[in-house]
């Protein structure tokens, strides 16, 4: 920024030369204004170079930071992709580790109700236990008694045979259940192991996936800082170049007026009243100024004189020089331009027909044209113009009195 605050301070200080140009123009002779208009040249060509390096040096770092802005999208779609992997992961992981869980805890209910069943179980082995000892205590005690009765022995003998059959039973089911027990335990244990390393690995696949969601967020600011520097950077370029151009517009403006200036002077400083010789011998009818034009009706500039001539009479050349146009000239009619040199030329407007072509020489004298009513013309008459360095005057400062 600092270059470019000292471009506009130089360009500051060339502007507020040319702001003094007219007054220079007017006290300084030819050579020192013509100095005048050469240095702001090569001010303004050393300010258009350094506007060019300028745009180059932007155009480089807009491609340095486009290449960025690349590299940050690569890592931006990596980076999502890996984030939807890694959510599908853990998606698949949690839809394993809620299965699992269930298992487990139907598993630990199978084991709950195992355990139920064995205590149950055990009970009822204790119970029968109890009254086999129970039986067998009341058979002795009547055969001591002597109170021994065969069909009632018989009965307790069958019931002793069941109560044992029901007491194998029992205890057949409690190692059953004992051993159910023992393995669902080592399941239970190994399916709670296989839930710790599953709720351990979807802790790590989540903590992955909350990794590539901060990566992305991070590629995301980043790509849109870089999205804001750019457009900062175009914005400045943009600036930069208008201002460059706003510069150079006004030093090529001011060096024109000024180049302008100079031909004037040395046309008005080469050319004396009466260099100019009447076009046609007609009287003057309507001299150079503001005036009612005849056929619009408006007021405007009249940019020459109008010339008393009959339709035919020959127009002459009013001094030496190039036909530089000779046609067709809108309101102007059929018109002649003659370039006399040092920014001077003479204008021959609404002839009836010409007489030269564009690129002839002609002397001062001869024909170039005819008189007539071309273009936007009330009658027949020449309109005559004088023009230096493009600029009409008053054709009278020129002709002879």
């Amino acid at each position: 920024m600092r270059r470019h605050r000292l471009v506009g301070g130089l360009v500051l200080a060339v502007l507020g030369v040319t702001a003094a140009a007219p007054v220079l123009v007017e006290a300084q002779n030819e050579e020192q204004r013509l100095a005048q208009v050469e240095q702001q040249m090569a001010e303004l060509e050393r300010l258009l170079d350094s506007a060019e390096a300028e745009r180059t040096a932007y155009v480089e770092l807009i491609e340095e930071t486009e290449a960025r802005m690349e590299e940050l999208r690569v890592q931006l779609w990596a980076a999502e992709d890996q984030l939807t992997s890694a959510d599908a992961a853990v998606a698949v992981s949690q839809d394993a580790f809620t299965g699992l869980s269930r298992r487990v805890r139907l598993m630990d209910a199978e084991l709950a109700r195992t355990r139920l069943d064995q205590r149950v179980t055990g009970e009822s082995l204790r119970d029968r236990t109890v009254e086999m000892y129970m039986s067998s205590a009341t058979g002795i005690n009547s055969l001591f008694a002597g109170a021994w009765d065969p069909e009632s022995n018989s009965i307790r003998l069958e019931y002793s045979r069941r109560l044992l059959e029901d007491t194998e039973l029992l205890l057949h089911s409690l190692e059953i259940l004992e051993r159910q027990e023992v393995t669902r335990q080592e399941e239970l244990v190994r399916e709670q192991e296989r839930e710790a390393e599953l709720l351990a690995r979807l802790e790590d696949e989540q903590a992955l996936a909350e990794q590539y969601q901060s990566e992305v967020a991070t590629a995301r600011v980043q790509l849109g800082e870089e999205l804001d520097k750019q457009e900062a950077l175009l914005a400045e370029v943009i600036s930069e170049i208008e201002d460059h151009e706003d510069h150079v517009g006004a030093l090529e403006a001011e060096s024109n007026r000024i180049e302008l200036e100079i031909l004037r002077r040395q046309v008005r400083e080469g050319r004396a009243p009466g260099v100019l010789a009447w076009p046609v011998g007609g009287a003057l009818t309507s001299p150079y100024g503001w005036r009612v034009h005849p056929i619009f009706g408006d007021r405007r500039l009249h940019t020459g004189i109008d010339l008393r001539g009959s339709t035919g009479e020959p127009i002459h050349a009013a001094a030496n020089g190039t036909v530089i146009l000779a046609g067709t000239w809108g309101g102007y009619g059929r018109t002649v331009v003659v370039d006399h040199g040092g920014g001077l030329s003479s204008l021959y407007a609404h002839a009836s027909r010409i007489a030269v072509s564009e690129g002839e020489e002609v002397l001062a004298g001869d024909v170039v044209a005819y008189v007539g009513c071309t273009g936007f013309c009330t009658g027949p008459h020449l309109h005559f113009e004088v023009r230096e360095v493009g600029s009409p005057v008053d054709p009278m400062h020129y002709l002879p009195g």
